[in-house]
């Protein structure tokens, strides 16, 4: 983990030396931050684009390898799609194409139907089930096709926020940097405040 390099990079861009220099901000000290947090008092929240953005070069070439990998499931998906279709002469199988790109998109934390999707895929994948342990063929790959894309793109995005919360809960420079450009916030999780760093237009 490059946080070291990081934390070279970033100081000499920051607005503040420690938590305490910050106008406005509600906790005291890293060290309270920290133990709000860990006590669940507070609650962290980074923004995903940056999560992802991080995930490609600071925690090493394995992490942005197994990244890749899984950032290229629709793709993974269409090839196969169009090789089972041939291989097994069932043309219907040609929609997986887009079933896998659809299930990427809808599952994206930014797509404000997100949550409208979660219950539709959960029914999906008993499909999926279903037509496994009934041997129904159509019906497994094409469930199968949108669902695994849906849940590989969410555990994508999960895994490297909760990475990046991770790192900036351990370094209050990064932690510093990644609120000053508003990519970091907290929430009181006693009154749902939230607060998170804008800046002012003149």
């Amino acid at each position: 983990m490059h946080t070291k390099h990081l934390e070279e990079q970033i100081t000499p861009k920051l607005k503040w030396n420690k938590i305490e220099d910050i106008p406005d901000f509600p906790l005291n000290t890293f060290e309270d931050v920290k133990r709000r947090v860990e006590a669940n008092q507070f609650g962290v929240g980074i923004d995903f684009t940056t999560s992802n953005e991080f995930a490609q070069w600071l925690y090493g070439g394995g992490h942005k390898l197994f990244f890749l990998l899984l950032a290229s499931t629709p793709i993974i998906v269409a090839i196969a799609s169009l090789v089972l279709a041939f291989v097994l002469g069932n043309y219907w199988l040609l929609v997986g194409i887009v079933l896998g790109f659809a299930g990427q998109f809808l599952s994206n934390p930014y797509n404000p139907s997100k949550n409208f999707w979660k219950p539709i895929v959960g029914i999906l994948f008993l499909v999926f089930v279903y037509g496994l342990w009934q041997g129904k063929e159509t019906m497994t790959y094409l469930s199968a096709f949108f669902v695994f894309p849906f849940f590989i793109n969410s555990f994508v995005y999960s895994m490297n926020q909760d990475k990046l919360k991770a790192v900036a809960m351990q370094s209050e420079k990064i932690f510093i940097f990644l609120y000053q450009n508003g990519k970091l916030g907290l929430k009181d999780n006693s009154n749902e405040q939230m607060y998170w760093h804008r800046e002012k237009s003149n």
